[in-house]
């Protein structure tokens, strides 16, 4: 079997950089990664994609998918246009469409679309890493 992604094996499928924050379910050992957060499960992961997410929406007024993958995943770092249009078809909506991310579905969707790209194709159908009640749990975590 080949070895998992990076952010799988970290538990933090978003790939969100390590900073100054102490995230809440942050692993203590952190030394496993010299540039990303380690969590102690793939739900603590996803709870953080969802803060994220959310700050985003809250201190940035980012409220499309292009404004919110720009910041994700800046120009200077990725293929920002191919990230954002792979969102987009996950979402069946423009790159400056305004997304609701209190919808379930929208967040759902959105979170999926962001670990398969962050991640790459997962087991799961459709290509998933983790099943609806995983990413239940990192949501109902994040408050």
């Amino acid at each position: 079997m080949t070895r998992p992604p990076r952010g799988i094996r970290n538990h933090n499928p978003g790939n969100i950089d390590r900073g100054r924050d102490r995230w809440q379910g942050m692993a203590d050992d952190q030394s496993g990664d010299p540039r990303f957060i380690v969590f102690e499960a793939p739900e603590w992961g996803i709870r953080a994609i969802v803060r994220v997410l959310r700050s985003y929406r809250d201190r940035h007024g980012l409220g499309t998918v292009r404004g919110i993958i720009a910041r994700w995943a800046p120009p200077a770092e990725n293929p920002t246009h191919a990230y954002v249009a792979f969102v987009c078809d996950r979402l069946g909506i423009g790159p400056d469409d305004p997304i609701d991310i209190d919808d379930g579905l929208t967040l759902r969707t959105l979170i999926r679309a962001i670990v398969r790209k962050e991640c790459g194709p997962g087991p799961l159908p459709d290509g998933d890493w983790y099943e609806a009640a995983v990413l239940d749990d990192g949501i109902r975590r994040a408050g």
